[in-house]
């Protein structure tokens, strides 16, 4: 048929614009011939499309079918089909429309339907479980039964029926599900009724129904077309069945297959691209013959394209016409030449690759003049790392999903600040708020990163007490708070001051948590309030909490921590579209944004499955037989929506499909859809012809291949004799023995490894604990009741504990341990007193001598020596952790016996040169048994502080010789698991390439 019989066509009126075809290019052209025939003007018509998107675009069409002509367009609106993440009111500028608006009451806002549920499920998890809200994940599981309320209002099915399908053989679970679906089923309609407002989706309904029943009142007299929906609420399929029947109105389907025989017709099942249509058509009782093609003027348009996809996407109850396809393909191939003239495959080996391969092809794209690119996939973070591929050619690229709020600049820094606002003095909270780009303190820029530099190493090691005072405190033990310091601690307090206490309200909170991060973020020249609320993330996020601000009070938390974890979610789903300059040419869609779109390039990406299509949806409240029993769609109604969508899509001039066969390091599973389409040209023997895998794989990674890769050897550094060290620590030796490179880093370079930020107290600190413990028992003249010795030991222990960073919360972990290891010690110190007496107690020793004309400096810290009854010395090291044993001390432990060494040549001053008896490692924690551990006695001893001084001279006159580099870990049966300048020395890279652990020096 022409276009100038759409609206003279018998009724009703459905049409089908072919798959393949541009729909909005062809509805556009034809409903402008069919107005001029009919002498309409196009602003007397209503046009409804499913998205807002395919709105705006066939305004473009209409403009592009006019001519470029100034005109005016129809009215067109947005109908919003069952799986747009956001439901549109329907819009009409019929008479009574008003009227309709008003005569319902208005909706609960969305965020307040979200926290009323959420407060509800809180309520109740608190009865449930131990009698405390938790409202974070509260939210979450309201936005899940946000889904099955607006699932059961559009399908039109009471929340009352939930309470007919009980069978008496239900598990136990699915019927406390259905107990605390009484939310929906009585908390909801109460709540709606008592408040005189309606939910949003069933407003949205309600008003699709009046337009409706006004329309059927009172027919139009002028166009009237519903186009390119799959009608997949009932409310939309009355409506699209009344337009049908209008004078001038019409319905227009995208992409019904008009050709496919009876057979396969009636096999279609739920997951098939057609399924959705198929339900459609029966709800509007009409059948396919009741359906006739879009009048197309404007050229023709090849269908092969359209007819591979339709056979390869075949039922499996109707895939048995494959073998007959490929034969007759076999025997000629011509047939599919125009078929997959312009299809690609490229399936590359990681998600980074093919994002690579995407980007390459975008890239491509822009070189011929006017062409134009889609990449259309739902995985929003293959979106993204597209999109950042594109800077390396300063390619802007518009992503239609925009960016998630919660990692925005001002999202992130919001979430900081709340995390900071919890705990102000944890270090590591408040070295990200600070390093972050919107912290000002007050500042200005270059004063903000002297602070943060500052603050960054005033708080290594064990983190400070709690409060602003315990930060305060810190600080001033490393810098005086003055002029920078100052200042920013001047804006830390005051806005840790804002923070309620304990008892405020979640609202309280809110305010105060904003109020705080505009005094954080205000800069030397710029107040808080600019700086954080402008730009799109600003301005995006400025609207959202002003949103959520209403609803707080339903908020009732049980504890003040919770608050980050509740304002993360309650951000969580909030999106930013950037309104940043992007390529006219290019564009990233998700498939629903994508649907009745165009483009010369397409790129399906993201075919995996679980990606696209996604998994069939777990219910989390009802089974499938439940909603089979309510009538409610199954979980594989969206998995034809989805496969419809990609048809459409796929049947394109230009295509490509890609996947990435491993995901997360882990492999993945082809989306069935390239499943199908391998299987059937394998088949027919075509695979080839379309799979481009190997190309564009190679082609993208010569993108970051370098031109030349240079080997580079393991470092030998051999720095001139001047810089060498001469004076060394016991310990020090022991690591010179181990890992050389260590000693050049540090003691060379002088590079000065830093604790970790906040570290919580660990076996470490209980250790440096115990030591301060003993150092102080060893010096008094013990008690001669051993109860009075433990309770000494645990009364110093309560004296030093808080300096050591030990708190009331250790208890539980430390506490027993530390009781057993006070009755041990107390029990070794007697003993040891019947020895001799404790010397020297955390005293420090050094020893001078000259090798080759060198002079060399040896140097120890003695925890205990005691001065034995005959003169001898007994040298005792406290362990917490797992003492050396002999034969590692002889070799690479040498600790003790050089200790012992500078003892002899009388390198303490409270003990002039002594012999050494003996040694040993206390562990202070272990069992108190001897076993395993370093300890020598008598010639024993004196042998190993032989042994000890020979390979002391030894290695230091090799490292003394310029000759002998500074290896790391050079002997592999002794390295390290994590060196302090392992990065330094490259060890993981060599690790990785198979090299040689070693340094590869000098032994």
């Amino acid at each position: 048929m022409s276009a100038d019989q759409i609206f003279s066509a018998s009724l009703p009126r459905y049409f089908s614009i072919a798959t393949g075809r541009p729909f909005l290019d062809d509805l556009a052209r034809g409903l402008t011939a069919a107005f001029k025939y009919s002498g309409f003007e196009p602003s007397d018509a209503a046009i409804y499309l499913p998205t807002r998107r395919a709105a705006r675009a066939l305004s473009d069409a209409f403009l592009a079918a006019s001519g470029s002509r100034a005109a005016l367009t129809p009215h067109i609106r947005a109908l919003g089909d069952i799986d747009e993440d956001e439901f549109a009111l329907l819009e009409s500028d019929a008479t009574g429309a008003l009227e309709d608006e008003l005569a319902l009451a208005p909706a609960i806002s969305a965020v307040e339907r979200r926290l009323i549920l959420a407060r509800w499920i809180a309520e109740k998890e608190k009865v449930y479980v131990d009698g405390q809200r938790r409202w974070a994940g509260a939210i979450a599981a309201a936005d899940e039964l946000g889904k099955l309320l607006d699932s059961l209002y559009t399908e039109e099915v009471d929340a009352a029926a939930l309470d007919a399908i009980v069978p008496d053989d239900l598990a136990l679970h699915w019927k406390d599900s259905l107990d605390f679906l009484k939310i929906i089923t009585e908390a909801w309609p109460d709540y709606l009724a008592e408040t005189e407002r309606f939910d949003p989706a069933a407003r949205r309904i309600a008003l699709i129904e009046l337009q409706t029943k006004r329309w059927i009142e009172t027919p139009p007299q002028t166009p009237v077309i519903i186009a390119g929906t799959t009608g997949s609420t009932p409310a939309v399929a009355r409506m699209m069945k009344a337009v049908a029947g209008f004078p001038f109105g019409c319905v227009v389907l995208p992409g019904l297959d008009l050709a496919a025989p009876d057979h396969v017709w009636q096999a279609i099942d739920e997951p098939h691209p057609q399924s959705g249509l198929k339900a459609l058509l029966n709800a509007l009782g009409a059948t396919r013959d009741n359906v006739r093609g879009w009048p197309v003027d404007g050229g023709e348009i090849s269908t092969a394209r359209a007819d591979l996809v339709t056979m390869a996407l075949r039922p499996a109850d109707a895939s048995d016409d494959w073998r007959a396809w490929a034969d007759t393909v076999k025997l000629d191939a011509s047939a599919m030449i125009g078929a997959l003239a312009g299809l690609t495959l490229v399936e590359p080996r990681d998600e980074e690759r093919e994002a690579s391969v995407i980007a390459l092809k975008m890239r491509e794209v822009i070189e011929t003049p006017n062409k134009t690119a889609m990449l259309v996939t739902p995985d929003r973070d293959l979106a993204r790392r597209v999109a950042t591929k594109m800077r390396r050619w300063n390619i802007t690229v518009d992503d239609s999903a925009g960016a998630p709020f919660a990692n925005t600049r001002c999202g992130n820094f919001l979430r900081l600040v709340a995390v900071w606002l919890d705990d102000v003095s944890h270090p590591a909270n408040l070295a990200a708020l600070i390093d972050h780009p919107l912290f000002g303190g007050g500042l200005s820029s270059s004063d903000r990163v002297k602070a943060h530099g500052k603050i960054d190493r005033a708080l290594r090691g064990l983190r400070p007490a709690r409060g602003i005072d315990g930060l305060k405190r810190r600080l001033e033990t490393k810098y005086p708070l003055e002029g920078v310091m100052a200042q920013l601690v001047e804006s830390l307090t005051r806005a840790a001051a804002i923070w309620p206490d304990d008892e405020a309200s979640f609202a309280a909170r809110f305010d105060a948590h904003l109020a705080a991060a505009e005094i954080l973020s205000a800069s030397d020249d710029e107040p808080g309030e600019q700086r954080l609320w402008r730009g799109d993330d600003g301005a995006a996020g400025a609207q959202m909490l002003a949103n959520l601000r209403d609803g707080l009070a339903l908020i009732v938390h049980d504890r003040p921590s919770e608050y980050a974890d509740i304002f993360t979610r309650l951000i969580a789903g909030g999106a930013v579209r950037r309104r940043a300059p992007a390529h006219p040419r290019l564009s990233i869609l998700g498939p629903l944004e994508a649907r009745l779109q165009t483009a010369d390039f397409v790129i399906l990406a993201g075919l995996n499955e679980g990606v696209w299509p996604r998994d069939a949806a777990i219910d989390p409240f009802l089974s499938r037989q439940m909603r089979k029993n309510l009538n409610l769609p199954s979980p594989e109604r969206r998995i034809g929506l989805a496969a419809h969508d990609f048809t459409q899509l796929a049947a394109s001039p230009e295509v490509m499909l890609t996947r990435a066969a491993r995901a997360a390091g882990k492999p993945t599973k082809p989306s069935r859809w390239i499943v199908r389409f391998k299987n059937i040209l394998s088949g027919a023997e075509l695979l080839d012809d379309i799979d481009q895998t190997a190309q564009l794989d190679a082609l993208a990674s010569r993108l970051d291949k370098p031109t030349s890769v240079a080997h580079i050897a393991p470092p030998n550094p051999r720095p001139p004799a001047r810089a060498r060290p001469t004076k060394f620590s016991v310990t020090r030796i022991e690591k010179l023995l181990r890992d050389p490179y260590t000693i050049y880093a540090r003691d060379i370079l002088k590079l000065k490894t830093l604790d970790a930020l906040g570290e919580e107290f660990d076996a470490r600190h209980l250790g440096s604990l115990f030591h301060k413990v003993l150092e102080n028992y060893a010096s008094e003249v013990p008690a001669k009741d051993r109860s009075v010795q433990i309770a000494r030991l645990e009364s110093l222990f309560r004296e030093h504990a808080p300096a050591f960073g030990f708190e009331a919360r250790h208890e539980v972990f430390w506490r027993k341990l530390a009781h057993d290891a006070f009755e041990r010690l107390a029990d070794w110190d007697a003993q040891r007193r019947t020895l001799g007496a404790p010397c020297v107690i955390e005293g420090d020793g050094m020893h001078r001598f000259m090798l080759d004309g060198t002079e060399f400096t040896l140097t120890a810290r003695a925890d205990r020596i005691d001065l034995l009854h005959d003169g001898d010395a007994f040298i005792i090291d406290y362990k917490t952790g797992t003492p050396p044993t002999m034969s590692v001390t002889k070799k690479f432990s040498p600790q003790l016996p050089l200790t012992g060494f500078i003892v002899e040549e009388g390198g303490f001053s409270e003990l002039n040169a002594a012999k050494v008896f003996g040694f040993e490692y206390l562990s202070i924690l272990g069992s108190g048994k001897k076993s395993g551990a370093a300890a020598a006695q008598g010639d024993d001893a004196s042998s190993s502080i032989a042994h000890a001084r020979e390979g002391l001279f030894a290695i230091l006159q090799h490292f003394a010789d310029e000759a002998n580099s500074y290896p790391s870990q050079p002997r592999p049966q002794y390295q390290d698991d994590f060196g302090d300048y392992d990065h330094l020395a490259r060890r993981r890279e060599r690790n990785a390439q198979g090299g040689d652990d070693g340094g590869g020096g000098d032994e």
